[in-house]
């Protein structure tokens, strides 16, 4: 008898055991130690990608011509009564494919430059052709902007100047707080080298256009 009983309590032991096993291979852990690992190399590596591309404060020459003819195009959206935003898109060989200006006062609020050049590229280049290419623009894209840049899986955005700074010196100018929050664009897109702000004359340029602009919509 006791035997017996001994084998029963065994066995149970045994089938409990076997049950536990298997329930912790079928259900992988959700904060476990494995997937706390890989999201703790992503954040490492993330925040590294983030610290070089914010020490990238000087621009190079061909970087500089382009965001210069950025400045242009944004100058003509001013003067037509725009916002002061202005893109390019360049191939791989520097050579410009298209420019875009902003157009909200003559069009809606979503005529960004930035939605036009994805929309080209997408109509007008292979998918090759667009992640060999560049997307320079006055200002960081606003979270539309960046959707359409990543969906259009253009290789590389420069910008001049952030988000960030934008809701700094819109606050700066006693402006009325945008209709959505402006979240940098490198916790949006995947998979696309981003550049950008910059500092020096290039960046006081745009500064300045902007508070014009704060200015003019204030004395409306």
């Amino acid at each position: 008898m006791r035997k017996f009983v001994l084998f029963l309590v065994l066995s149970a032991i045994g089938f409990f055991t076997n049950a536990q096993n298997n329930a912790t291979k079928a259900v992988k852990p959700f904060g476990g130690s494995e997937k706390s690992e890989t999201v703790q190399t992503n954040a490492t590596k993330n925040n590294t990608e983030l610290k070089l591309n914010n020490a990238q404060k000087e621009l190079n020459e061909t970087d500089k011509k382009f965001l210069e003819k950025c400045i242009e195009l944004a100058r003509e959206a001013y003067k037509a009564g725009d916002d002061p935003f202005g893109s390019i898109l360049v191939d791989e060989n520097n050579n410009i494919l298209a420019t875009a200006r902003n157009r909200v006062n003559e069009k809606t609020a979503m005529a960004h430059p930035e939605i036009e050049l994805a929309q080209w590229a997408l109509d007008n280049l292979t998918r090759e052709e667009r992640r060999k290419a560049t997307m320079y623009t006055t200002g960081e894209h606003c979270p539309m902007c960046s959707g359409a840049h990543g969906f259009s899986e253009i290789h590389r955005l420069v910008f001049l100047s952030s988000a960030k700074q934008l809701s700094a010196w819109q606050k700066e100018a006693n402006m009325p707080e945008a209709p959505i929050n402006f979240i940098p664009s490198r916790d949006i897109i995947k998979n696309v080298q981003i550049v950008g702000p910059f500092e020096g004359e290039l960046l006081e340029e745009i500064k300045k256009l902007q508070f014009a602009t704060f200015n003019r919509e204030k004395s409306k």
